[in-house]
């Protein structure tokens, strides 16, 4: 299930109103992620697919956590209720302090655009643009000039001499390296992982990691990344294990 990323998102975005946490205890914290009885379905002609089940889960800011599970169990359907790219079917979800099981389309596409990063496993670069352009375009679709910003992060993740590729001019690796420069380019509260090493060799994907694990330590980002690579989710600081559409221990 791959999802077009917030950067392919109408320009106007921003102007969409964000909903406006409750100041009391119980309300999670800016960076952090929760769940309660969250469950997705799907219609089938004669009967209903649930994909998930009473999910419950908290995410507090700053922390990395793998979702992990076999294909089919439901990894990837959690992560959009996290992001706000898909709505549940039942229960709550807290997004970055915002409850956004509440919100329209409209105000969970503001909000991740102000708090949110992702990272894609085919990298979801867009074609006609360079690698400069591509990083910049977050900010450009707030209206702020990203080019400096671009620039800077390019050279932090070695891609200097190449700001002006296209991304069918870029190996694989060095795509995902432009896909990580884009995910942080904005200060993103919380990163979304999907897949991010699994169109990679080996040896490509650990400098992937290396990479992306550098960035967080040095803006304090919440990761959450979904992978089948269990060496990856072993540098996380816990692991959320799905198992047919449920949470196990």
């Amino acid at each position: 299930m791959t999802h077009t990323p917030d950067t392919h998102a109408r320009n106007d975005i921003d102007t969409a109103p964000v909903p406006t946490p409750a100041a009391d205890a119980s309300t999670p914290a800016r960076g952090s992620l929760r769940t309660r009885g969250v469950g997705k379905t799907v219609a089938l002609p004669d009967s209903q697919l649930t994909i998930l089940d009473d999910i419950g889960l908290d995410i507090t800011a700053g922390e990395r956590v793998a979702i992990v599970g076999e294909s089919g169990s439901g990894k990837t359907t959690l992560l959009s209720l996290l992001a706000g790219l898909d709505v549940p079917s039942h229960g709550e979800v807290w997004l970055d302090g915002v409850p956004i099981h509440a919100a329209d389309e409209d105000a969970r596409a503001a909000l991740r655009a102000q708090a949110v990063g992702f990272v894609f496993q085919n990298f979801q670069l867009m074609p006609a643009m360079s690698a400069l352009d591509n990083v910049a375009l977050p900010l450009e679709l707030r209206g702020k000039s990203g080019t400096q910003a671009a620039r800077e992060l390019l050279q932090k993740v070695g891609l200097g001499e190449r700001l002006h590729h296209l991304p069918r001019q870029l190996s694989g690796g060095e795509q995902q390296r432009v896909a990580i420069a884009r995910a942080f380019v904005a200060r993103p509260r919380i990163l979304f992982a999907d897949e991010p090493t699994g169109n990679l060799d080996r040896k490509t994907g650990l400098a992937i990691e290396d990479l992306l694990f550098d960035m967080d330590s040095a803006r304090a980002t919440t990761v959450v990344v979904v992978t089948h690579d269990e060496r990856l989710a072993a540098r996380c600081d816990r692991q959320l294990r799905l198992d047919a559409g449920r949470l196990r221990a």
